[in-house]
């Protein structure tokens, strides 16, 4: 696909998702990929119909730089701004902390300004990343689907043909040190781990993109395997000793607040197949697991 084609890919996009005239949110953090997303939905969309969201995380000494950045783009554009900064973060799972913040105040801005929906830019390269991280830490099949591609109009677009767009089109856009920090462990994956990889197999996003697009839908299927026992907040003991081990094990993933590592889920499996007695519990993924009368109840 060549960058020209771009415009085409969110234009096909909206009509798909039906937000053709709706209003849009988009998080734009001022590098490359996100300005090319701002700069395709300008010249697609009315712009009375978008708004910008940018979180500063406060990591950087110019971080400030990039926020007043985006905010003068947005300006010049005639785009709505909206800007959150942070004071603080942890000084442990800081990206895990961001996430979710990012979620929050989106929301809260989107909210606001009505949007129909929240607009991100990330690509098939980041697709690449995410699901060989969550390879690394241990994750279920709907881990190895990790995109909601209704947010995402270039999710099957890989970083490059996003980069040819923005050096064609002379696009303003800045670099953020942090992403050359090896202290983040997506970072190392990105400089050191994908490179390697792409020598064994040149086509990468394509391979990946249709492995992802089979794991969501084994995902939806298991889903619905399981869903009458999901909205009953429990389950005979005997009916899970009866489902498949691979039906059990996405139980317990399914369940779980926090995604349980496999000790945790074989623990948990080893501990219902010796049929305990009375009210005997245990906790996975920060869920609490009770056996009452032979019913495994959950929290």
């Amino acid at each position: 696909m060549v960058s020209q084609t771009l415009e085409t890919v969110f234009k096909n996009f909206l009509k798909k998702e039906s937000l053709v005239g709706e209003k849009l949110l988009l998080c734009v953090s001022g590098g490359i990929d996100s300005m090319v997303l701002l700069e395709i939905a300008t010249k697609v969309c009315s712009l009375k119909n978008l708004a910008v969201f940018h979180l500063d995380h406060g990591l950087r000494k110019d971080s400030q730089n990039d926020f007043l950045f985006v905010q003068k783009i947005c300006s010049r554009k005639n785009v709505q701004f909206f800007g959150e900064i942070l004071k603080k973060f942890p000084a442990k799972n800081k990206e895990s902390y961001w996430r979710e913040k990012r979620r929050e105040l989106s929301l809260a801005a989107a909210k606001y300004f009505e949007a129909k929906r929240i607009l991100t830019a990330h690509h098939a390269t980041d697709l690449v990343e995410t699901m060989i991280f969550r390879l690394t830490k241990g994750t279920g099949v709907a881990g190895l689907a990790p995109f909601q591609t209704e947010t995402k109009p270039f999710w099957n677009i890989a970083r490059r043909e996003i980069e040819a767009y923005a050096h064609k089109h002379k696009i303003k856009y800045i670099q953020d040190s942090s992403n050359e920090d090896e202290q983040f462990e997506r970072n190392i994956i990105r400089r050191k781990v994908l490179p390697e990889l792409r020598r064994i197999t040149p086509n990468l996003e394509k391979v990946f993109i249709a492995e992802s697009e089979i794991f969501r839908e084994t995902a939806h299927f298991l889903e619905a395997e399981l869903q009458t026992h999901f909205e009953a907040q429990s389950i005979p003991l005997a009916s899970f000793l009866q489902l498949h081990p691979i039906l059990q094990q996405e139980f317990l993933r399914r369940i779980a607040r926090k995604t349980p590592s496999s000790s945790e889920i074989n623990d948990c499996l080893k501990w219902l197949h010796n049929t305990p007695q009375g009210n005997s519990h245990k906790s996975i993924g920060n869920t609490k697991l009770i056996l009452q009368q032979k019913k495994i109840h959950w929290d």
